[in-house]
């Protein structure tokens, strides 16, 4: 098919098929799309995984034994060869003008029909060794790479079922290249001249192609500055929507401040301890937020310990100050019921006595009102609940997704408080607040928070659209956490015995076992069977607890009240306890089989010990036999700050892990990092702020307005801002 124009716009791209490029036929277009790419803009930004430097390879016969070298040349001879055991085995050679190499691979079967398939050339990654006076290189990476030239080769990641090798793509690239002899930018051309990069064309070109390291890197940059800057734009326009529509509650002056409301003050004042710093520079932002003449809608970070749980609390206070309602939605029964004792026992003494001009209130004053709504709260006191929050009469409630029913009414909802935001769907999290805004015709406040510590940068960009407060630092009387990591047999009884000890002391501890799905029955039966094992192995006469994600809610509370008022010296559980659970007693966490858990778990884990004055520990038991697992356990090990850790799990994981479900297809981050190009994060989001600030619809930057349409849509930007 004739292609439309040598001159073609971006977004145009993303609506041709790659049909529509001379060669690729129906069958080649299914094959492509079995690895993602149906236009020919998928096609473009379909980039190499990695590249080879032909510049650097080695001459087969001038490899020295014992390095890790890039070799080329072809294959010989490749065959599979009988071994004792049924173990397979698959030998070839590789051979260039200068000598070969005996290639070895156990447990590939596969591999003697593709090494006998390939025609060209290939790279191969890996060390060399002396076996029998000849060179052999045992399971290296192999990468065919045809007959292509250059210094820079790009290699593509490949489906076996597609069929495809590198070259095929390359070649389909090239043909896009020309076929069209310019890319219009997307960028303002001012930008771009500030910024000093390479137009699309070049830069796309030299990313698939490049002349030299030098020009590869210039165009990695462009390119990813493209995705970082695309997304911050729609994330700079959700804001922008969002703000122009919402209309705020009416809240009284900002509570820190002196004046006539003084419920927040006395609060305060009634406290036992004073609040930290960074408690007090997050407040002074959401009161600030709470007291404008805009919706707040504020993340608010905060390392394991730091006392989001307070400042939530004194937010609530402030919309309950102001004549309104609040909400403190938690992901789990167990975690629910903790906000619920602890808060009660926060505000036991605080009285609505200032706060008689806000709408709730008249006369007399009263304590602030508190009542807990989940899943398995009893229909009569449900009833009751849903009476008093219509009335008006109940200040906060706190609960789970039973806070999304639409039976709720409230008399003027003025603060929506969501913990451990991550744990909610996407509806869930704006069902509440859309439904009480077409309600009321205001928009409540909302503050998410999070006590799994995302990077500066991911929160930039994976939250854009909301502005972040961080908690930095702990409460005082919070000791370190000594963590160990036990591997051999011998390390893992150690750690069983300094529970054991913990105990004699008159300390409780829990043992936790990995969890998948709770709502498998697999994962359920394996911490039971853990549970009876423990008491007739290393915690024998010991009073264990069993707490699981399948058990009713009842006996779950039944359970934690025991640990809690020490009828229990250890709990053993699954990850139902991650987050919430605050016993100062206990001491020891031991978390089996650790390599299952990402660090953000294994950090929230260890958070449930080192609450009380004590000295206090945490076992990693693990045969971790990975790269990825080690580095993972060696970092908790090393530290025990939330934001270091989450950088260090945004290098081993990558961005895909970390922004989650807020990016979906064309706009995932295929080539920005966002642990290596923090500096690219913040030129985009100034920039794409700046050009939205005077410019919201884009009506004066009609391309990137079409591209915008074309990456987001509408559907996708619906996504993103329920998100």
């Amino acid at each position: 098919m004739v292609l439309v124009s040598a001159v073609v716009r971006l977004d145009e791209l993303t609506r041709l098929s790659v049909q529509e490029l001379p060669g690729i036929g129906p069958a080649r277009a299914r094959a492509l799309e079995a690895l993602g790419v149906a236009s020919i803009y998928d096609l473009v930004t379909y980039f190499p995984r990695r590249y080879i430097d032909r510049s650097r390879q080695v001459a087969i016969g001038e490899a020295v034994p014992g390095e890790q070298v890039l070799l080329v040349g072809r294959v010989v001879d490749a065959r599979r060869i009988p071994t004792r055991g049924g173990r397979v085995l698959v030998e070839a050679q590789l051979v260039d003008a200068s000598g070969k190499v005996t290639l070895t691979f156990f447990g590939q079967p596969y591999r003697a029909k593709q090494l006998s398939s390939i025609a060209g050339e290939v790279a191969v990654f890996g060390r060399v060794e002396l076996f029998r006076r000849r060179r052999q290189m045992t399971n290296p990476l192999v990468d065919p790479i045809g007959d292509k030239t250059g210094a820079i080769v790009g290699l593509y990641s490949l489906k076996e079922a597609s069929g495809l090798t590198s070259a095929d793509i390359a070649r389909a690239v090239a043909q896009v290249f020309s076929s069209y002899s310019e890319f219009v930018d997307v960028l303002p051309p001012s930008l771009r001249g500030y910024l000093g990069m390479y137009d699309s064309y070049q830069a796309l070109w030299q990313l698939h192609f490049p002349s030299n390291e030098a020009a590869r890197q210039a165009a990695r940059r462009r390119v990813a500055f493209d995705e970082l800057f695309l997304l911050q734009v729609k994330l700079a326009q959700l804001r922008a929507e969002r703000e122009a529509a919402a209309v705020a509650m009416v809240h009284d002056t900002n509570p820190l401040l002196p004046g006539k409301a003084r419920l927040v003050q006395e609060f305060l004042a009634g406290l036992p301890y004073d609040p930290t710093q960074g408690q007090l520079a997050a407040l002074e932002e959401i009161a600030k937020d709470m007291s404008s003449d805009r919706a707040m809608h504020r993340l608010l970070q905060g390392d394991v310990g730091s006392g989001k749980t307070l400042v939530s609390v004194v937010a609530m206070l402030f919309a309950v100050q102001s004549g309104h309602q609040a909400v403190l939605v938690a992901p789990t029964e167990v975690l629910a019921e903790q906000h619920f004792r602890s808060i009660t026992a926060l505000v036991a003494e605080t009285k609505t006595s200032d706060a008689s001009t806000g709408r709730l209130f008249e006369g007399e004053p009263r304590p602030v009102t508190i009542d807990l709504l989940t899943g398995s709260t009893p229909a009569a006191r449900r009833r009751k609940l849903l009476s008093e929050l219509r009335d008006g009469y109940l200040d906060i409630v706190i609960g789970t997704h039973a806070l999304f029913n639409d039976e709720l009414e409230f008399t003027s909802l003025g603060l929506v408080v969501v913990d451990e935001q991550h744990r909610f769907g996407v509806e869930q999290r704006s069902a509440l607040t859309d439904r009480v805004t077409a309600q009321q015709g205001s928009s409540p406040d909302t503050l998410v928070m999070t006590a799994t510590p995302i990077p500066r940068t991911a929160a930039m960009t994976v939250y854009g659209d909301l502005d972040v407060s961080i908690i930095e630092g702990l409460p005082p009387g919070r000791h370190p956490i000594e963590t160990q990591w036990a591997r051999s047999p011998l390390e893992v009884a150690e750690a069983f015995a300094l529970l054991r000890e913990q105990v004699d002391l008159g300390h409780q501890g829990y043992v936790v076992c990995p969890v998948v799905d709770e709502s498998t029955k697999l994962q359920v039966r394996a911490v039971t069977d853990e549970f009876e094992r423990l008491q007739e192995a290393e915690l024998a006469g010991l009073r264990l607890g069993l707490i699981h994600g399948k058990m009713p809610s009842k006996a779950k509370e039944e359970v934690m009240t025991a640990f809690r008022g020490q009828a229990i010296d250890v709990l053993v559980a699954t990850t139902v306890i991650e987050v919430g659970v605050d016993v100062p007693n206990a001491t020891v966490m031991i978390i089996e089989d650790a390599d299952r858990f990402g660090i953000a778990q294994l950090h929230q884990l260890r958070g449930r010990v080192g609450r009380g004055a004590e000295r206090s520990f945490c076992c990693l038991l693990s045969e971790a036999d990975s790269d990825v697992a080690r580095s993972r356990l060696e970092a908790l090990v090393a530290t025990e700050d939330g934001f270091a850790l989450a950088e260090v799990d945004l290098e081993l994981r990558g961005e895909g892990t970390v922004l989650g479900g807020r990016q979906a297809g064309r706009t995932d981050l295929k080539v920005a990092s966002l642990s290596q190009d923090r500096e690219l994060v913040l030129e985009a989001r100034q920039h794409a702020r700046a050009i939205v600030a005077e410019d919201r619809s884009l009506e004066r930057h009609p391309r990137l307005r079409a591209m915008m349409q074309a990456l987001f849509g509408e559907d996708e930007a619906d996504f993103l801002l329920r998100s």
